[in-house]
């Protein structure tokens, strides 16, 4: 009996050693598109943002997540989102509504520029902030910054941005 548990084991070794583990780096952001925004008085704003990951890990969900806007290095928008659930092994578009407020000192006429047909994202950065937990509870404080809005649209955020967590 001895000898047969010690079979399975090195069976059960070899097998999981020969499989190819998918892991948090393989997850990626493959497209980010405005779909709408609106003015909420006078410095308030909702928007409709969709996001599209790929995740050939295990579902998660974001909580807390928060983001600042800055143009031309100035904090412009300040928004925040309700939890996302990302479903497990899957690529998939989500809808996030996200609330935000215009930043004390910044002039909301500037905001005007990237609804517009000929809208540059040159001089647009972005900071995330949230919190990535398995769906029993286990997570991580994460932190994207910099992002430059221009190279966000479309693109995979671990092609071009250091991630830290905490």
């Amino acid at each position: 009996m001895k000898t047969l548990r010690i079979w399975i084991l090195l069976i059960l070794a070899l097998l999981l050693a020969g499989c190819k583990g998918k892991s948090v780096e393989d997850i990626r952001i493959t497209s980010v598109r405005l779909i709408s925004i609106t003015p909420e008085g006078f410095s308030g704003v909702t928007a409709l943002v969709e996001v599209g990951i790929h995740n050939p890990t295990v579902g998660f969900v974001v909580t807390d997540l928060r983001g600042l806007a800055k143009f031309q290095g100035q904090d412009a928008l300040s928004v925040r989102a309700d939890q996302l659930m990302v479903s497990g092994h899957s690529d998939a578009l989500y809808r996030i509504p996200l609330q935000g407020c215009i930043e004390d000192g910044f002039n909301p006429l500037r905001l005007l520029r990237l609804v517009a047909q000929d809208a540059s994202y040159e001089d647009v950065t972005f900071d995330v902030r949230a919190r990535v937990a398995l769906r029993g509870g286990l997570g991580k404080n994460i932190e994207i910054l910099d992002i430059p809005l221009s190279g966000l649209l479309g693109k995979s955020l671990k092609e071009d941005h250091e991630t830290t967590t905490e």
